[in-house]
């Protein structure tokens, strides 16, 4: 049986493929360079579906599409919430997923807690509950407000430059450490994700500046880091409003489940959540794809979790790791690309600018390279097992979701100005980066993705971005 799973919209679509024997799958801004592309209309996907994987999409037996009616000019359901329907707009055996359910799903796990929290979704949704794989409960914009949308608004009231509005909540979250926490204010602040938008109210920010601490002139940076602190402490107490115990598994997806901040703080508390590479919207047509899975008593998919993007023939030999560790060790800046794409918004050693994280001025070396803004943070890789050593901290996070402080000296640049590092932690899984990591001297690399500001990560080894000292294809070796 032939599934296909779609997130069609204004920004990130995405493509999951079923074959009857394994899911392979893209995401359409890695194919036109353009990051949060997405397609104009309902069959514009097909061509690209042909060209990567082979197949002939009007041969899929069925299809599960998550979509925005409004960009497509399709008629909104007033159910009050529709888990799938049949919707045969792109073919016969067409269903429509619930935006959130999907969310839900494509976390591929049944028997648990599932809490999605975004912008927002079908029927104006803001958050979901799901247990078990039924709806527990549900947040509306107009009624409770939205994170992921007050996010956005405050960025832009701070002068946040963004090509796409969905970047902006992620360059707040940076920008706000170089504020103070100001628990005078704090302590006037709502703690309800039921009327989150109080929280974010200009009339309070204003009263913050003028009545409480007169002349002082209290930024705006200060308001943000106690706005954005307070979430992280209402985060914790709605996941306690549902969960039965703090060791419950429960799976969170959704934009808002990118901010590592707060992941951190409920990973804190609830061990035992899962959050997914994919949990924002680029892991929609994965829960669409699931839909179809459950719905045909299908056995769990075998997932590769990559792109099918253009991938290197060759892993890396143990030679060219020792080359790459040496030129490391040197203070090299080095573009490596092995294998296939990540899935996901961060680069995990496949796609990604390696360097020395001990070398003077490296942030500001790979910020030149880049064109990106010096407040934001970058990020490291570690051998799985180490982190303990060097971020205090003993939590698994091989998607980068989570952040630690940075207990070893020397770390700098990939230590931001709260004291924290947003930390991969490396597996044999992903057997090239693990040696490279495993032969340098200090089993830690900054880490960033292989694209320029505002470019989605590169899908094919050419046009790398200028500054680099030498670029690893595969067992391919260019110095610069």
């Amino acid at each position: 049986m032939k599934l296909i799973g779609l997130r069609l919209c204004e920004h990130d679509s995405n493509v999951s493929y079923y074959d009857g024997k394994t899911v392979r799958y893209f995401k359409s801004e890695r194919i036109y360079d353009v990051k949060h592309h997405g397609y104009g209309n309902l069959h514009s996907w097909k061509k690209d579906f042909k060209d990567i994987f082979g197949d002939d999409p009007e041969e899929a037996d069925e299809i599960a599409i998550v979509i925005d009616p409004w960009v497509h000019d399709l008629p909104v359901d007033n159910e009050e919430f529709f888990p799938a329907i049949k919707y045969p707009t792109v073919s016969d055996n067409c269903y429509r997923v619930n935006h959130h359910y999907a969310h839900a799903l494509s976390t591929f796990e049944k028997n648990c807690l599932h809490i999605v929290i975004d912008g927002f979704g079908d029927e104006n949704n803001s958050w979901s509950v799901f247990r078990n794989g039924e709806v527990v409960d549900r947040g509306y914009c107009d009624e409770h407000g939205s994170i992921g949308c007050e996010m956005i608004r405050v960025g832009k009231l701070l002068s946040i430059k963004a090509g796409c509005d969905l970047d902006v909540a992620g360059k707040l979250m940076g920008l706000q450490s170089y504020g103070t926490y100001m628990n005078e204010y704090a302590r006037i602040l709502p703690k309800t994700m039921h009327n989150i938008r109080r929280i974010f109210e200009d009339s309070r920010y204003k009263a913050f500046e003028r009545d409480m601490f007169g002349t002082l002139g209290i930024s705006k940076l200060n308001w943000i880091r106690t706005v954005h602190e307070h979430i992280g402490e209402v985060l914790v107490d709605f996941f306690r409003e549902y969960a039965y115990h703090d060791n419950d598994v429960i799976t969170y997806t959704g934009g808002v489940a990118q901010n590592v901040i707060w992941n951190t703080k409920l990973k804190n508390v609830f061990k035992n959540l899962v959050i997914p590479a994919h949990c924002a919207d680029e892991g929609l047509s994965l829960g669409a794809l699931e839909f179809l899975r459950r719905k045909n008593n299908i056995d769990p998919f075998v997932v590769e979790y990559h792109q099918q993007d253009i991938a290197a023939e060759k892993p890396a030999s143990d030679m060219t790791v020792a080359k790459v560790a040496h030129a490391l060790k040197q203070g090299k800046i080095v573009g490596w690309y092995q294998g296939y794409g990540e899935i996901g918004p961060r680069a995990l050693g496949n796609r990604s600018i390696l360097m020395n994280p001990y070398i003077d001025n490296a942030k500001k070396k790979i910020n030149f390279i880049k064109k990106r803004e010096g407040y934001r943070p970058f990020g490291a890789s570690i051998l799985e097992g180490y982190q303990k050593q060097i971020f205090d901290t003993d939590i698994q996070n091989p998607h980068m979701l989570y952040v630690g402080e940075t207990a070893a000296p020397g770390l700098e640049s990939i230590t931001h100005v709260d004291g924290t590092c947003r930390y991969q932690t490396v597996t044999q899984k992903n057997e090239s980066y693990y040696k490279l990591l495993q032969v340098l001297e200090f089993p830690i690399l900054l880490n960033t993705s292989m694209n320029l500001a505002g470019k989605p990560i590169m899908s094919k080894p050419t046009n790398f971005p200028k500054g680099l000292d030498m670029v690893v294809v595969g067992n391919e070796i260019s110095v610069l």
